[in-house]
């Protein structure tokens, strides 16, 4: 009986310690709980509920990022936070939208990924994200643009670069060294192309006047201008193979800069009309 009565308390005491054992576990697991859920925020601050202390390090709190209890304002993981908050807008030189550097025009100035873009984009050139008007390495732009056939500072540029060789202006070519115009002092060159400069025709001979050409000290084409004298030293429309005597072609040509040739003499002896035998 006795026996059997020790028996009964030990298994009473076993009971009563796994009970225990249960009951303690319950409640550090309810503790743990609590601890997670116990900040809150005062003054604008992440404390601890109970303690009231600042929460250490980086914590987010009602989607707002806290450091050492107080809103964070800088990059997190590679975002931007402003208050706690990601941030859109402009930061310290740089956009962000939703913390991330991004690609926009935000008041006029092009960002590219994050930054105020410099370089071209799509026929323009930014300088720290506006259109430039200005030179850049030796390049001169207008909003963005390279300037083409301008002047600016009595200076000529092409592709916003200064002009070297010969370009159109107004109709005339024109030569450039550097941006600025080469003055042109050399006289145009004729060709008279079979160098013949004298003619003995036949009276009532059909005859016509050789062709002349000239070109400019850019070897361009330019016009040529002749007139004709008769043997009176008047000027006539035409050289009239009927009537006997001397005619005289002048050829002459001035280029764009107003220099001239020296004129070109063609001799025309019309002979006289052969008496009718009878």
């Amino acid at each position: 009986m006795i026996k059997s009565s020790q028996k009964l308390i030990q298994s009473a005491a076993a009971f009563a310690l796994g009970a225990s054992v249960i009951t303690t576990a319950v409640v550090a697991v309810d503790t743990t709980a609590s601890a997670k859920t116990s900040y809150k925020v005062s003054h604008g601050k992440l404390i601890n509920a109970k303690s009231h202390k600042l929460i250490a390090g980086f914590k987010i709190y009602e989607s707002v990022l806290y450091k050492n209890g107080k809103k964070f304002t800088g990059v997190y993981k590679g975002k931007y936070y402003k208050e706690g908050t990601l941030f859109t807008g402009v930061a310290t030189k740089t956009y962000y939208k939703k913390g991330v550097k991004a690609t926009a025009t935000v008041k006029g100035i092009y960002y590219k990924k994050g930054k105020p873009f410099t370089g071209e984009l799509h026929s323009k050139f930014y300088k720290e994200g506006k259109p430039f008007t200005g030179e850049y390495h030796n390049v001169l732009f207008a909003n963005g643009k390279k300037i083409h056939c301008a002047m600016p500072n009595g200076k000529y540029y092409v592709n916003g670069v200064l002009a070297n060789g010969s370009y159109e202006l107004n109709g005339v070519q024109v030569e450039f060294k550097k941006g600025k115009v080469v003055v042109d002092k050399t006289s145009p060159v004729m060709i008279l192309p079979t160098g013949k400069t004298v003619y003995n025709i036949k009276n009532g001979e059909a005859f016509t006047a050789p062709t002349v050409t000239a070109k400019d000290q850019l070897g361009n084409s330019i016009d040529v201008v002749s007139s004709i004298t008769n043997s009176e030293g008047k000027t006539v429309d035409k050289i009239d193979t009927t009537v006997a005597g001397t005619y005289t072609i002048i050829y002459t040509a001035k280029d764009g800069s107003s220099n001239k040739t020296n004129a070109i003499l063609v001799s025309v002896e019309v002979k006289k009309a052969t008496p009718i035998q009878k």
